[in-house]
């Protein structure tokens, strides 16, 4: 376990199954597949900090020699904005080749508050071939709580051990993937580092949220009190991943109250479900989702607190928030980009198609069982009834060209939160189609 000076107490709070640098790990591209993470903690308590990087690499990817060993090499550079190396580490890994077997290694670089890039390549020792991935590092000054490092494994460590993943005890294994497959994965493991509190009572909690920021799962408040002239503290918590419902993004949130104020540390992750017995995922791997086709479509089936956290997000990140909303659902995931394809047909002028109300409705929803189309004729404006079977229930959606220039606009529908007009009729008529009128307001 790391920390300031000898002065380092570590409290285990870890009970039975019961945002930071940047907000998802990070996986490489290239030949060689690998996930790095990071965590920022004060070593020193000046200005200097380290940074832990963290790698996760399946073996069964690499070559093997005719003794079955696998062996690789990482480098990791860490540069500033403009391309400068200010650190670096290398070291090789040898180990026995076995099918579906994960290697997981640390390291740890000094580095001051500023703009930085980790850069990280994997070679394989057999063959040469590579992976590589950069990650931007944002590092501002530490308040009382480092970063959250995120695990999947934690074993109490042999006496004596130096291995770098050594906290305080325990071997905590880093899901530098950012991944938990359900059931096996299920139960998450946090540690993170309080500074400055010696002799002072600490209340603390984790919390498992999803995206829009329900809580999905907690545990109860704990209280602890900091031994005099401890320089800092390492905290392990748990969760139970299994109360999750739904597969994809996720986020641990980790809260303290110290002399009466609350701080919040949270790190992201992504839940996936395997199915049966076999340890394969109900849809294809993350890596495979290398881009956001519609982006602008994708945005119209998030709820308003995803489509914040979306537009906060990076390139990369945003590319695998979407992987992860897709996650076991490949089918869906295509065929939404078909649908996103197919809503041109509704294209006006000026107008995209995913734009349009018909086109919405047919990014969302998909294409409608039945369409009543109606003429424009004396009595009414010409009109569209989309029906919608399933589940014993019909939903409806009626659109309207008031305008008389093909823009067929949503007046009434039977889907809770959908634009809705109580006087839809009266709206069809030519004579007062032409304005809302009347008790025209929106539901």
């Amino acid at each position: 376990m790391h920390g300031r000076g000898t002065s380092l107490a570590c409290l285990l709070a870890v009970a039975g199954a019961a945002v930071m640098a940047s907000p998802l790990a990070s996986v490489s591209t290239g030949d060689i597949r690998f996930g790095i993470d990071t965590a920022l903690f004060d070593y020193t308590g000046g200005d200097t900090l380290g940074v832990e990087v963290y790698q996760e690499i399946q073996v069964d990817q690499l070559s093997m020699d005719s003794d079955s060993m696998a062996g690789f090499e990482t480098l990791v550079v860490l540069t500033t904005s403009e391309g400068d190396t200010t650190a670096l580490d290398q070291w090789f890994s040898e180990v026995q080749w076995t099918e579906g077997r994960t290697v997981v290694n640390s390291t740890v670089l000094p580095v001051a508050p500023g703009e930085y890039v980790i850069h990280v390549t994997v070679t394989d020792g057999g063959n040469g071939l590579q992976g590589t991935v950069s990650r931007p590092l944002a590092v501002e000054p530490l308040r009382q709580l480092s970063d959250l490092e995120l695990a999947r494994v934690l074993v109490a460590a042999p006496e004596g051990s130096e291995n770098s993943l050594l906290k305080g005890g325990y071997l905590v294994y880093p899901a530098a993937s950012g991944v938990f497959m359900l059931p096996s994965d299920h139960i998450l493991y946090g540690y993170l580092e309080i500074y400055d509190a010696a002799g002072e009572s600490i209340s603390f909690r984790s919390r498992l949220e999803s995206p829009s920021g329900e809580v999905v799962f907690a545990r109860p408040w704990s209280m602890v009190t900091v031994p005099e002239g401890a320089d800092a503290i390492g905290m392990l918590d748990s969760l139970d991943l299994l109360a999750a419902r739904s597969s994809g993004l996720h986020r641990m949130v980790f809260s303290m109250v110290l002399r009466g104020d609350t701080l919040e540390v949270e790190k992201l992750l992504i839940l996936g479900r395997l199915t049966g017995t076999a340890d394969v995922a109900t849809g294809e791997p993350l890596d495979e989702v290398t881009g956001i086709p519609f982006p602008d479509e994708f945005r119209l089936l998030l709820s308003s607190e995803e489509e914040t956290l979306f537009d906060d997000l990076d390139d990369e990140a945003g590319t695998r928030f979407y992987a992860s909303y897709w996650l076991g659902r490949t089918a869906d995931r295509l065929a939404f980009e078909q649908r996103c394809i197919e809503c041109g047909r509704y294209a006006g002028a000026f107008t995209e198609g995913w734009r349009t109300d018909r086109g919405r409705v047919y990014v969302i929803y998909g294409a409608p069982n039945d369409i009543e189309a109606m003429p424009l004729s004396i009595d009414q404006i010409p009109y569209e009834i989309w029906y919608y079977y399933g589940d014993g229930a019909t939903e409806s959606f009626v659109f309207a060209d008031r305008s008389g220039t093909g823009d067929y606009e949503q007046i009434f529908s039977t889907v809770e939160g959908e634009a809705s007009y109580s006087n839809w009729e009266n709206m069809l008529s030519p004579l007062t189609g032409t304005s809302f009128g009347g008790d025209g307001s929106q539901l």
